[in-house]
């Protein structure tokens, strides 16, 4: 690792995308043999989209899960809430 290289356990974009380059290149010699990644660029870079998209799904993924899991407890909340409230309200 040179002094431009950024650091491997940082969670910066540079670092996460040289982390998802390296995991590419690896990938691509291992399932076509050694100095096959340097020899089509283009594979790798397809294989580091296909990984980036990935990882948006499964983050949309999460996003979703969680805000669900928010409007339930609310929904929840809310009509034990009314459901207390009913008597003071209509007698």
């Amino acid at each position: 690792m040179d002094a431009s290289d950024p650091d491997p356990d940082s969670n910066t974009p540079e670092a996460r995308a040289a982390r998802y380059l390296r995991a590419a290149k690896h990938a691509v010699d291992t399932a076509f043999g050694p100095g096959h990644a340097a020899a089509h660029p283009e594979l790798v870079a397809a294989v580091v989209q296909a990984s980036a998209i990935e990882h948006a799904i499964s983050a949309g993924e999460m996003a979703t899960e969680e805000a669900l899991a928010t409007i339930r407890r609310l929904s929840r909340e809310t009509n034990e809430t009314l459901l207390k409230l009913k008597p003071r309200i209509f007698g």
